[in-house]
């Protein structure tokens, strides 16, 4: 029976790193084996193969050899989230149908599924919970090279890309190994590396509200702790969103005391919570680590995530039990781990005020509140059907223009 897709391009992403070439196998092989894979499995359409990772650990003579074939080299950081962020785009530019084909090691290397996805028939090369991933794709290539089958070398210049550096793009092998070896690649490069380890937390605390009898200054090291854990080892910035004058005053003071935290007022609560999330992307590009805590609708995961955006969720369901198990599940852990309180200002925005008023410090930020002009335009813009007017309307024009007229500190927190 014909493939519904056979005729059908196939674009194949190969995680070099994790799925390295056999130190057995010849590296101008690898295209060959899986144009033959592909055709014997019944696939006749235009075959793109994409060695994708961090190519700068991948030895030169490998990737010479790899590019002499025909593969296209993909030059990322951020490991998997680096590389999904990279097929994201591809994905943009090669429009349904199309099949796509994984070889990877990495279980997190996968494409949730989702609607606008349905027209695009997504398969890996073995399955990512293979009980040694590594030891069969050396022995696909083994196997594979035992048929005879010249090395097909192109004869044309390697195409390459560099997503660290965004999405510089050229030919020729020599002008690859030259860019990653200019000042500006590493500058990015270091720049990309730290933002890597670095996450951005967002905390819908109307809707996940720190237990009764729970310490709030223990929220933030409870979450730093889970990172940390997790392997991000970079900046922390947790952003408390919500209508922060439906917190009681004391749980805010505390939480304000607390390493990291930044409070961000916003019109409606919960219904501004992914609206703000949104707005914030258009200020710090992908790729990019996003933790949210709060209620967050799944093709809005799939949105962002198809931006180039890693999305840590602690849990799927918006349950707020959940959320209480966590801060309260290693209460020992909790008990020896010390407040970790800042002598500096807590930063706070108020974007239920049209021109997004920034400041530092608690006292500040209460008195903002306060403020006879605060509550003149809260019920200015109650009276509206929906908040971030302005912003919505740029995000939805695509419009870069408005949203710059915004103080970029307050977007960046």
């Amino acid at each position: 029976m014909m493939l519904k897709y056979a005729k059908d391009p196939t674009l194949v992403f190969w995680d070099i790193k994790t799925c390295p070439v056999p130190s057995a196998c010849d590296a101008s092989r690898v295209a060959p084996c899986i144009r033959r894979f592909l055709k014997d499995s019944g696939y006749s359409g235009p075959v793109t193969i994409v060695a994708v990772g961090l190519l700068t650990d991948v030895p030169s003579d490998v990737l010479q050899a790899v590019s002499s074939t025909g593969i296209v080299l993909n030059h990322v950081s951020y490991g998997s989230v680096g590389i999904l962020s990279t097929i994201y785009d591809w994905i943009n530019f090669n429009d349904p149908p199309t099949n796509i084909m994984f070889i990877s090691s990495n279980p997190s290397l996968h494409i949730p599924a989702n609607k606008g996805l349905l027209r695009y028939n997504i398969f890996r090369l073995f399955p990512c919970d293979s009980p040694n991933p590594e030891s069969l794709w050396k022995d696909f290539l083994l196997e594979a090279s035992l048929k005879e089958d010249k090395c097909t070398e192109t004869g044309e210049p390697a195409r390459w890309l560099c997503s660290v550096c965004f999405k510089v793009n050229g030919q020729g092998f020599e002008n690859f190994t030259t860019h990653l070896n200019t000042l500006e690649h590493a500058q990015e490069a270091s720049y990309m590396d730290e933002r890597a380890k670095s996450v951005m937390v967002f905390w819908d605390i109307n809707r996940f509200p720190v237990p009764p009898g729970y310490d709030p200054r223990r929220v933030g090291p409870c979450i730093k702790r889970f990172l940390k854990n997790e392997g991000y080892s970079g900046r922390i910035t947790i952003v408390v969103i919500g209508l922060l004058s439906d917190v009681p005053v004391d749980v805010l003071r505390d939480l304000s005391s607390t390493t990291g935290i930044v409070l961000r007022n916003v019109l409606r609560g919960s219904k501004d919570f992914v609206n703000f999330v949104y707005v914030w992307t258009y200020r710090v590009s992908s790729p990019a680590h996003m933790m949210l805590i709060g209620p967050c609708p799944e093709d809005i995961i799939w949105s962002l995530q198809k931006l180039g955006y890693n999305i840590i969720q602690l849990f799927r369901r918006n349950v707020v039990s959940l959320w209480k198990k966590f801060l309260l599940k290693d209460s020992k852990t909790l008990e020896e781990d010390k407040c970790s309180e800042t002598g500096e200002p807590v930063p706070w925005v108020c974007s239920a005020c049209r021109d997004n008023i920034c400041g530092q410090g608690f006292e500040n930020f209460t008195m903002h509140l306060d403020s006879k002009e605060h509550g003149l335009e809260m019920s200015k813009r109650l009276s509206v059907p929906w908040s971030y007017e302005k912003d919505e309307e740029a995000v939805e024009a695509g419009d870069q223009a408005e949203l710059r007229k915004q103080p970029k500190a307050c977007f960046n927190i």
